[in-house]
Order: C-alpha cells, then structure tokens, then sequence
C-alpha cells in the first residue's frame, strides 16, 4: 500500500505542478498580450479558467491523501486516542461518501448533461470541463481507502507524535 501511495502522490503531485506551472505561464502570456501588445487573447480565459477548476480538484484528492484537508481540531483535540482513531476512521468513510455520491455520481450526471455543450471560444466538449469531478472523487476514494487501510494498521500521516505514542502503548 505504500508504494502505491508514493506512486500516486507522485503522479498526482507531479500532475498538480505541471498543471500549475503551465497555467502561470498563460496568466503571464494573457497580461503580455493584453497590456503589451494591447491584444488580448480570449482563449488564455477559458484556459485559465478551466484549468483552475480541475487544478483545485486535482488538489483536494491530493490533500486527501495527505491528511490536508480543512478540518476543526477542537473535537479531536478533546478526545481520547481511541476516539480520535475512530473520528479518523469515520472521516475517511465520510470521504468515500461524498466522493462515490456527489463528485463521481453526480459529477457522471454533468458529464452527461455537458455532453451536448461546447466552450465559448475553444470550443471543446464541456464534458471534459465536468470530467474533473467523477476523476477527482475516484482518486479521494483511492486516498480515503488507503488512509483508512493505514488507520486500520494503527499507522497515521497526521496524528501527532504523542497521539501515536499514547495509541501503541508507550
């Protein structure tokens, strides 16, 4: 399960850096062009735009993955560390829940629906726009699974050292 971890973080993160560094360089093209050359570039919108929904999407599963996720520690903080165990646990079952339902079921139902639609200016397939979301649930139940697996080993990425201790019995 590690390796597949570390094969995922890799190919995601690498994904994520890649996606980003390309979307400045358009940003810097669009201010170029517009304010330099006083000729705006229309598609350097729709780039940015569609390439900002699926970079932040991307980013949640990745921070799924990492235990970054947003979350309110003031329960957590007060429980004991079994029950931060279990709270660990039904998080990640949380996150199999909203990823299967609203991001890959629903997601699939706006892939469908944007199926018939085109983008304004580059006139690709909307649906590869809404593709972001059945993806981006896929790869959160892949992270929440294996997280799940790690909490199951009494193994966690964000648990704090004397919450490890304290769980192994030292």
């Amino acid at each position: 399960m590690d390796r597949l971890r570390r094969g995922l973080d890799l190919a995601l993160g690498s994904l994520c850096c890649g996606l980003l560094l390309a979307l400045v360089a358009v940003l810097v093209w669009q201010v170029f062009s517009r304010y330099a050359l006083n000729a705006p570039s229309s598609v350097t919108e729709e780039i940015l735009r569609y390439g900002v929904i699926w970079m932040s999407l991307l980013g949640a599963a990745y921070a799924t993955g990492r235990g970054a996720h947003m979350s309110v520690d003031m329960l957590r903080d007060r429980l004991a560390p079994r029950g931060r165990l279990r709270l660990d646990a039904l998080v990640a079952v949380a996150f199999v829940a909203f990823a299967g339902i609203v991001l890959i079921w629903g997601g699939m139902k706006g892939v469908n629906i944007a199926a018939r639609q085109t983008s304004a200016v580059m006139r690709i397939p909307m649906s590869w726009v809404y593709l972001s979301l059945p993806v981006s649930g896929g790869l959160m139940i892949a992270y929440a699974l294996l997280n799940l697996g790690d909490l199951m080993r009494g193994r966690t990425r964000h648990l704090d050292a004397e919450t490890q201790a304290e769980m192994m019995g030292e």
